[in-house]
């Protein structure tokens, strides 16, 4: 009877698991899916264009993450129109007098495949200060997740601390060169620009802007800016 029972169990297991995989969102839980380890949002073997860096966003100090922006999971109602490289300019002009911050100017303007990255410095010291990125295709703009998280001045997670950051400039390029040996072979760590709480690093590949990562300043953990894609200009 025993028996019996059990195969009933594995037999009603069975057709769920059959059912489930015809239901739309089942396969976001597999490999290379939302939660899987091949290329997923959560995965461990994520290329340039996945949804996440290799290690997850919570794996062995290597953290990765992907904005909540639009088009995300790749779904448009129509052939979608990316805006011009002048009007996210526009954008991002008027996201800084919005801040009404006059020590603030835009240091770095790049478009991507997925969106614009745009930086900005302050004035009276040089640092950096904010990162944001202005979807390609419906113009809204928000913070890149790291500077959301680690940035310790203008971020959303904590007051600003005076202290030093233990993880120097050449420490966080070693960091920064070893990981892309292993992940991203053949690329390159370029222009450092320091902000409070992070540092975030360019890449080239054979001596062309390829992508960025940014390195925890006291930690030294890894963040791979996977969610730009492809660079296409400055």
């Amino acid at each position: 009877m025993r028996r019996v029972y059990l195969l009933v169990i594995a037999a009603s297991l069975v057709v769920s698991l059959s059912l489930a995989a015809c239901a739309p969102g089942w396969g976001q839980f597999g490999p290379g899916g939302m939660m899987g380890n091949q290329g997923g949002m959560m995965g461990g073997q994520g290329g340039q264009n996945g949804m996440m860096a290799p290690g997850g966003m919570m794996g062995s100090g290597m953290m990765s993450g992907m904005p909540m922006m639009g088009g995300m999971m790749g779904y448009y109602s129509g052939i979608p129109a990316p805006l011009s490289h002048d009007d996210a300019k526009t954008i991002a002009d008027r996201y800084l007098a919005s801040l009404n911050n006059p020590d603030l100017s835009i240091a770095e303007f790049e478009e991507y495949s997925h969106n614009f990255y745009v930086s900005l410095i302050e004035k009276s010291t040089g640092r950096g200060a904010i990162e944001v990125i202005i979807d390609r295709y419906n113009g809204s703009l928000q913070p890149e997740p790291q500077g959301m998280m680690w940035n310790s001045k203008y971020g959303m997670m904590g007051s600003y601390q005076q202290n030093q950051m233990s993880v120097t400039q050449q420490q966080a390029m070693k960091i920064a060169q070893d990981f892309l040996d292993r992940v991203y072979p053949g690329t390159k760590a370029d222009e450092i620009v320091a902000y409070y709480g992070h540092y975030t690093i360019m890449t080239t590949l054979a001596g062309k802007h390829y992508g960025m990562l940014s390195i925890n300043g006291y930690s030294g953990d890894i963040w791979y800016h996977i969610w730009h894609g492809m660079f296409i200009a400055e």
